[in-house]
């Protein structure tokens, strides 16, 4: 019965894995160094289960008497979830294989049977280096492969059954072996036993630079190892590509003498040779590309390799080169779900993925530390221990597979606020489960506020200054009119000069205080039906006497179908009629008017390229925000209304909606205020686009009645 040693200070551990192996297996365990030194001092161990909690000097201290006292059993270590850099540790210090917690049944199970199966190789190897020994005992006068032609042929092929079935067993030995620099070490140990060969050279070739360099040396000292670099397309490693075959140093030597090689290439060949102190150069291949070369130097007993050492060598090269290439590529498997759980663990936003039954199987960090829950509590178990709000949203994209995108969530309990973003994940036509990335945005939106905070306090300081300074110049005529009246009540002249400019000046400040009331409303929004081009008409008629003064010419572009938007029509009046008095005053000397009509799709490149067109001319004001559409695609009318005047200069363009701002005297600097804000009542929002000297272009979007009820009604 096979012996398992389980070293845990976890009862839980404990009590999972004898309830697993009990039946089976005979099981010791330990919870200290001290009593593991004992156990393996008076038992026969063949597997030990290491669960590793953290990095600790307790765990050191036990693989150095692994160690020290030759013991080699196969250690499976047991590694808390999403700790790659323990990974690393343990697979540094010997262990033959880790296992993520929580411990699934079958994954242990199928662990237990590869090692069991690495525990009976190991000691089939030990065996068979045993009979190695024999054999090269019984022949200890001819070296190990040596046959006398007075040897009978049933003595010849029993030696040569009994190698092919040494390196066939080893072969079989090298398919369980899949890290790499354990792979190697097996190799060189094996080849130098088998072969009695005191020197070998293990060369890998780096497939980026071209160059081939020492893995793993015997026999030669690290100093002359360090300086050992081939270049894979020149001497003996070309040779090797383009033969493939043993490079025999003596045949090599042969064709030397006979010329067969040119000069350059001979000596090349022959320095290489010279360096790695081999007898025979063995070229390892991966789907026919030269990967390593193992180079072996004398035999310990002087005697030379011959054609049945050759035939076997060449066998094994096959076998040594499967083997190489699945330790390679377990190599990188490995490395790369190292990188990727070491930037799982180390992005600042939580993840969080789940299977088809809905099982927590990641849980990164950031996720722990955001949601205030131990990532060794919530692995495995069901998605609802992570909360309601956030199981509600992951599930949805599982089985209804809605996904969403920076979509914004508060937790119940903690109030912070959070981005989620989810998709699905899947193998070609198969649903595997779902994940789920999101970011705290706790601090962000205090920042949010502060800023917000801080631009109220100076739009209101920049609205009152301004209010002040327009009303201080109206009330100048108002004031004067009354300080004097008292005294020239009576005359004509003054009556008649300072009447009428004191009555415009109230006017004015009257209508200020209309448009202040319409900016500032707050109270039910008229929404009906509207034509919008009767709409447009209407602001246009309004201006017909200006657009004739300034010698304008207008330009109407309507599309021939009725549109329909959802609003009120005296309100969309004013705001179109602000923007086209905003035109004409910036056409004093003439120009063209160009109002124009459209149907359009806002879909995400329509978006995008608003925000280009809005980025790239400046207009993005801080008090000035764009609603855009969250999940699909609607149907918009667009109002377009160009001027060819004087445009407007980058910092103005800054402020331009903003209440009070304006570049002319007799003007309140409120229509355009009052338009960006009825506009937006309606659902709609407003751009532009400008070039200094070459005029301006505005761009109204509001919805399409019409089509989007049809949408939502089909």
């Amino acid at each position: 019965m096979h012996s398992f040693l389980i070293i845990t200070k976890d009862d839980a551990m404990h009590n999972l894995l004898k309830k697993s192996f009990q039946k089976e297996f005979s099981l010791l365990f330990s919870k200290n160094t001290e009593d593991t030194f004992y156990l393996f001092l008076n038992q026969e161990i063949d597997i030990v289960f290491l669960d590793i909690l953290i990095k600790t000097e307790e765990t050191n201290r036990l693989f150095e008497f692994f160690r020290q006292t030759n013991a080699d059993p196969t250690i499976i270590a047991l590694i808390p979830p999403a700790q790659p850099m323990l990974v690393q540790e343990a697979m540094r210090i010997g262990a033959y294989e880790f296992l993520e917690k929580p411990l699934k049944n079958e994954v242990l199970q199928f662990a237990v049977k590869r090692a069991l199966e690495r525990q009976e190789l190991k000691k089939e190897i030990g065996f068979i280096q045993s009979q190695i020994k024999h054999l090269s005992s019984n022949d200890k006068n001819n070296g190990i492969m040596e046959h006398h032609y007075s040897r009978q042929t049933d003595s010849r092929e029993n030696y040569q059954f009994a190698y092919k079935d040494v390196l066939q067993k080893f072969s079989k030995a090298l398919a369980y072996v899949h890290d790499l620099k354990k792979l190697v070490d097996l190799i060189v140990e094996a080849l130098s036993e088998i072969f009695g060969v005191g020197k070998i050279v293990f060369l890998l070739v780096d497939k980026e630079d071209g160059i081939c360099r020492p893995f793993r040396c015997i026999g030669i000292d690290e100093t002359t190892s360090n300086n050992m670099c081939f270049n894979a397309y020149d001497g003996v490693m070309m040779w090797l590509s383009k033969n493939h075959q043993i490079l025999k140093r003596d045949i090599f030597e042969k064709k030397i003498a006979s010329d067969n090689l040119k000069r350059r290439e001979m000596i090349r060949i022959q320095k290489e040779i010279n360096l790695l102190q081999a007898q025979l150069c063995i070229p390892i291949f991966i789907k026919g590309n030269l990967i390593s070369v193992v180079a072996l130097g004398n035999k310990i007993t002087g005697k030379e390799f011959f054609d049945e050492d050759i035939e076997l060598l060449t066998m094994l090269s096959r076998y040594i080169g499967m083997a190489l290439e699945n330790a390679i590529l377990y190599q990188e498997v490995n490395l790369g779900k190292i990188h990727n759980e070491n930037v799982l663990e180390n992005i600042p936003c939580g993840v969080i993925a789940i299977d088809c039954n809905c099982k927590i199987n990641t849980f990164n960090k950031s996720a722990a530390r955001m949601l205030h829950s131990p990532t060794r509590d919530i692995v495995g178990k069901d998605v609802k221990h992570i909360g309601s709000v956030f199981a509600d949203i992951i599930l949805r994209t599982l089985k209804e597979k809605k996904i969403y995108e920076m979509c914004e969530i508060e937790h119940p309990a903690t109030h912070s606020t959070f981005a989620v973003s989810t998709s699905l994940l899947s193998d070609k036509n198969n649903v595997l489960g779902a994940i789920m990335v999101f970011s705290d945005l706790s601090e962000v939106k205090k920042l949010e506020t502060k800023v917000k905070t801080l631009e109220n306090q100076a739009f209101y300081h920049m609205l009152s200054r301004n209010m002040a300074h327009y009303i201080k110049n109206h009330l100048v005529a108002v004031k004067t009119f009354v300080d004097l009246f008292p005294e020239k009540h009576e005359e004509k002249e003054f009556e008649g000069h300072f009447f009428p400019v004191a009555q415009n000046e109230i006017n004015k400040l009257d209508l200020m205080v209309k448009k202040l009331t319409i900016l500032g409303e707050n109270g039910n929004i008229m929404r009906k039906m509207v034509d919008i081009r009767f709409a447009i008409d209407q602001a246009i008629n309004c201006h017909t006497d200006k657009l004739e003064k300034q010698r304008v010419k207008l330009i109407k572009q309507f599309s021939s179908d009725t549109v329909f938007i959802n609003g009120d029509c005296e309100k969309l009046q004013e705001a179109f009629s602000n923007i086209i008095l905003n035109a004409l005053e910036s056409m004093k000397d003439g120009g063209i008017l160009t109002v124009k009509l459209n149907k359009m799709i806002l879909d995400n490149e329509n978006i995008k390229d608003i925000f280009h067109s809005v980025n790239s001319s400046g207009v993005m004001s801080k008090f000035y925000n764009i609603r855009m559409p969250i999940e699909e695609s609607k149907n918009y009318v667009e109002v377009i209304i160009q001027d060819t005047g004087c445009g407007i200069n980058k910092e103005e363009s800054k402020e331009i909606f903003l209440p009070f701002f304006t570049t002319k005297t007799h003007n309140i600097g409120l229509g355009l205020s009052i338009s960006q804000r009825i506009i937006e009542e309606y659902d709609g929002f407003i751009y532009f686009e400008t070039e200094e000297n070459y005029g301006s272009c505005f761009h109204v979007l509001l919805p399409n009645l019409i089509y989007n009820e049809n949408l939502i009604n089909s």
